[in-house]
């Protein structure tokens, strides 16, 4: 018997059986960037009907090759596996590197900027950890490099190891020892995953139907009279999910519910040819997807507050740990089963990556204590309340002894040259003392002035800020706008506090870089070389950060054609005494 796999090869060999015409080949051509050249004898797909809807097939070409579909990248000579149900699109996905910088300037204010977007030549973590080291380079500042946040991808881990090794060489604090952080986002995503297979039929009855109705004009329309017949008073519009999405599938779910008594006077399709997942929801799937939303509500609002790319979010990434697993906790002691498996089956998948307190980044920890509104006390009772009272007091020591051990090195990479002397606050002047004991005195002060810059004398720094409390007028201020404030008071630990609270929980916002580079190298565009693409996108994301208006042409075409007309006049009449300056498009 034919396996379906040959079947598809076969398919995809007698589509491509002719060789495509010159005309094609010249179009074909015509899509590429002008140094890409079309390889002879390769069995190119051109204007062939695709499903593809990712952004990154954007940037590939498709051919047969031994009766096999493969992709090329259009901006190196690079080749894939291109047929997703046996390959999965994930090396695909991958072959391109966006870098984005965070760090805190001299005014207290989270900057983060794009600083590469190119193409690069494998997958693999090596040469992903090559790239960034050769983009870090090129800015020169292979040796200001803090961390790396990331998602769980093993080639990562690997590219991690790689830019570990370059800091070490460059020199970096803590001897790049927690460079690598796991983006909290992305593990939030897979513990949520593990929770929602329990529901698995409500879900996708409820997602069924919402297909119904939005896949017919006639049908939605039926269904916003039904609305309005039931006085439903919501601005929501049916949405569909992504599957692999937790969050988008949490939307779908609440705006479904909203209309609840809608899909009730619904002829929904129904049968005994149906699986049990394809009927139609019933009053008790409707039930169990309002407990749903209920349970899922709490981590999509955590998600997004961790997801932050204009506020800092290192401070609050161990509370939010502790929040989930506060609420898992109080979720196994549901009375429903169903909720209380799924609250089981998610703190597994928790202790997997947050139950082992070593398996932790310890700047996570390091953030929350440089945070003014919780400093160590909200460290240890964060700590006690995860790890039980004994356990959470030994870990908020050592959280405490790296803190301070942190703290020295910064002292020793820093001059000393603010840190007040000691001795010159001595009231004692050595030269005017006379008689029985001066010697003594001069050798007390030049003992005073050798402590200058020690750890002995320049740790109470940081035992100062621990021990200070905050103003009422201090309590509204986030932790920038505090550090911002009250940084000169501590020269060597404000250094500290900027390294690390610039730290970012999520790649959220190196993701979204890529659909920015999806709209950028459309197909009308898609003869933009590399470098340009790199250009357009670093440009833009640098000018938003300014807040500069980034102008729509289109939107002021009529204006520009007023002004070109309005200079052709004056060519026209040789008016060469005034000239006028439009910056309002700039």
């Amino acid at each position: 018997m034919e396996s379906s796999q040959s079947k598809r090869s076969a398919s995809f060999s007698e589509q491509t059986s002719q060789p495509l015409s010159e005309k094609d080949m010249e179009e074909l051509q015509s899509t590429l960037p002008p140094d890409k050249k079309l390889k002879a004898g390769r069995e190119y797909i051109w204007n062939r009907k695709s499903k593809r809807k990712a952004e990154y097939w954007k940037y590939y070409l498709e051919y047969v090759e031994n009766g096999k579909l493969r992709a090329e990248c259009k901006f190196c000579p690079k080749t894939f596996a291109a047929d997703g149900n046996l390959n999965g699109s994930k090396n695909v996905k991958n072959h391109a590197e966006s870098c984005l910088a965070h760090f805190i300037d001299n005014d207290w204010k989270l900057n983060k900027k794009i600083i590469n977007f190119c193409p690069i030549s494998s997958h693999k973590g090596e040469a992903i950890g090559k790239a960034v080291e050769a983009c870090l380079e090129y800015w020169g500042i292979d040796d200001k490099l803090f961390t790396v946040t990331v998602d769980n991808a093993s080639s990562n881990d690997v590219a991690c190891a790689h830019l570990s090794r370059m800091v070490r060489r460059t020199g970096c604090i803590n001897d790049g020892k927690n460079l690598h952080v796991r983006c909290i986002a992305h593990i939030i995503n897979l513990i949520v995953w593990d929770g929602i297979r329990e529901h698995g039929v409500c879900i996708d009855r409820v997602r069924n139907a919402v297909k119904y109705v939005k896949n017919s004009p006639a049908r939605i329309l039926r269904f916003k009279d039904l609305v309005q017949k039931a006085n439903i008073d919501s601005k929501s519009s049916l949405s569909f999910d992504v599957p692999t999405r937790w969050n988008s599938t949490y939307i779908m779910l609440e705006t479904a519910l909203k209309f609840r008594r809608v899909f009730s006077g619904l002829s929904l399709p129904d049968g005994e040819d149906l699986n049990d997942n394809e009927r139609p929801p019933e009053p008790e799937d409707w039930e169990k997807v309002e407990r749903l939303v209920l349970f899922l509500g709490g981590f999509y609002l955590l998600t997004k507050r961790i997801s932050g790319s204009h506020y800092v979010t290192a401070n609050k990434g161990l509370g939010e740990i502790a929040s989930m697993y506060d609420m898992l906790n109080n979720w196994e002691q549901s009375e429903d089963l169903n909720f209380q498996a799924m609250a089981i089956a998610m703190k597994k998948k928790f202790d997997k990556y947050w139950g082992d307190v070593d398996k932790m980044n310890k700047f996570i920890y390091v953030a929350l204590l440089l945070d003014p509104h919780s400093k160590m006390v909200i460290v240890e009772l964060t700590l006690t309340d995860m790890h039980g009272p004994e356990k959470g007091t030994k870990l908020a020591n050592d959280v405490k002894e790296f803190a301070y051990s942190l703290f020295e090195e910064y002292r020793k990479m820093y001059a000393t040259s603010n840190i007040p002397d000691c001795g010159d606050n001595m009231s004692m002047d050595i030269d005017n003392s006379k008689g029985v004991g001066s010697d003594y005195v001069r050798k007390l002060k030049e003992r005073a002035k050798r402590l200058k810059g020690t750890s002995g004398y320049a740790i109470s720094e940081l035992d100062r800020y621990l021990n200070d409390q905050l103003g009422p007028e201090e309590e509204e201020q986030d932790a920038l706008t505090w550090w911002g404030k009250n940084g000169q008071r501590y020269v060597i630990l404000n250094r500290m506090a900027r390294d690390i609270l610039a730290i970012p929980l999520s790649t959220v916002a190196s993701e979204s870089a890529f659909s920015t580079g999806g709209r950028t190298l459309d197909p009308f565009r898609s003869s933009l070389t590399p470098k340009m693409v790199q250009a357009l996108l670093c440009t833009q994301d640098w000018l938003r950060a300014k807040e500069v208006p980034i102008v729509d042409v289109e939107e002021n075409l009529k204006e520009l054609e007023e002004i070109e007309k309005e200079v052709q006049r004056g060519e026209s009449n040789d008016v060469d005494d005034e000239v006028v300056f439009v910056d309002s498009l700039v």
